[in-house]
């Protein structure tokens, strides 16, 4: 289900024009309602009572079984969001002080966050590879690199300007150090983009719920390749088995090689019922075909703006890059106050000071009542 027919079931795109699914996808009211009645049975049989949780739990599980059936060569974790995913790994590596991580400039605070605070406790070593240098990303990478080199972490769409980074290329970089692991945060490309972390290279791959694909907020998922959960120190073992272990003072266990031992934790496990919902949507057409629906709304709106004075889309210079459904405009006259005049508008789009301009993402029920929309709102300015 797409366009149109999808857009009748999602309240805030029929109340707005809505672009802004890079930072929450509104939940389309068939998803809504299914995870609020699973919600609302939790409460009225007890959450706390054990069989019921546990079914809950189990039932959590079998979604992330279904990943792990789309996602091959790993294990996959779900998680409260992108930020949670990251500290899962960040803080799960074991680095000694001098040892060095690279990242791009274009990096969201999941990243630059989590990322500063194991750089202070570990005393680590951070070096900054520019997406807009002249010799092209995989360059900058291949030249930060060095045998202290202990991660790499990059995303695979920039969440500032939408461009899809060359992670495989960067992937084969990083394999000539075998000490490196590569962490790519997925948090705008799922959905977005037609995702296989496997065939992306990385180790692990950070992934969203709530932004493209419109589950409910407060569902994201982390994929770790087969025989890298052991490298990470935030792992668990079964909770029968917690106390023996914890007791003969080994807590860490080894070799795991599922994704509940990530989990560990209380939530709302019934409202996953809400993004099983929603990814049936992208499943029923095929995820290349969403992506492509998307994308070619998101190119024809760059073609369109680009003929409009004063605006200007914002276009990768590196060759091996690709624009995707998430786009950032520049404005000359407004800058970034230019999110706010399309807000009086009623079109929701996300200001970009860094660009002077604002950030447009085309979802799936987007249309071209929605580009036109847009475009007659820039010409009346």
């Amino acid at each position: 289900m797409f366009g149109q027919d999808l857009k009748l079931l999602v309240p805030a795109a029929l109340n707005h024009t809505y672009l802004n699914v890079g930072t929450l996808g509104p939940t389309p009211t068939t998803a809504l309602a299914a995870a609020a009645a699973q919600e609302l049975e939790w409460e009225e049989v007890g959450p706390g009572h054990v069989p019921f949780y546990l079914g809950a739990r189990a039932e959590m599980r079998k979604f992330s079984a279904r990943l792990e059936q789309n996602f091959s060569g790993g294990t996959v974790t779900l998680t409260e969001n992108s930020s949670a995913s990251i500290l899962r790994i960040l803080w799960g590596l074991d680095f000694k002080a001098g040892d060095e991580v690279i990242t791009s400039d274009q990096e969201h605070g999941a990243v630059l966050y989590a990322l500063s605070s194991v750089a202070r406790r570990f005393g680590l070593v951070v070096k900054i590879a520019s997406l807009t240098a002249e010799n092209g990303i995989v360059s900058e990478v291949r030249r930060l690199l060095s045998s202290k080199t202990r991660l790499v972490i990059i995303s695979q769409v920039s969440y500032l300007t939408g461009w899809e980074i060359p992670v495989a290329a960067i992937a084969e970089e990083t394999r000539r150090y075998p000490a490196c692991r590569f962490l790519v945060d997925g948090a705008q490309a799922l959905g977005n983009i037609v995702v296989n972390p496997e065939s992306s290279g990385a180790d692990y791959y950070v992934f969203c719920g709530h932004k493209w694909m419109m589950a409910p907020a407060g569902w994201a998922g982390l994929w770790v390749r087969s025989g890298r959960l052991e490298d990470l120190f935030t792992v668990w073992a079964d909770e029968g088995e917690l106390d023996a272990l914890v007791l003969s003072g080994h807590p860490y266990p080894p070799q795991l090689e599922r994704g509940s031992a990530l989990e560990f934790g209380s939530r709302s496990w019934p409202r996953i019922v809400g993004w099983a919902i929603t990814w049936d949507y992208f499943e029923e057409e095929g995820f290349a075909h969403q992506a492509s629906y998307q994308g070619d709304l998101a190119n024809s709106a760059r073609d369109r703006i680009a003929l409009l004075a004063g605006y200007h889309p914002v276009a990768p210079i590196d060759p091996m890059m690709k624009t995707t459904a998430l786009m950032t405009v520049h404005s000359d006259v407004f800058g970034s106050a230019i999110a706010e005049k399309m807000w009086q508008k009623n079109i929701f789009v996300k200001p970009v000071d860094e660009y002077q301009g604002m950030r447009i993402s085309w979802a799936l029920f987007n249309t071209a009542d929605d580009l036109n929309q847009l475009v007659e709102a820039l010409i009346s300015f």
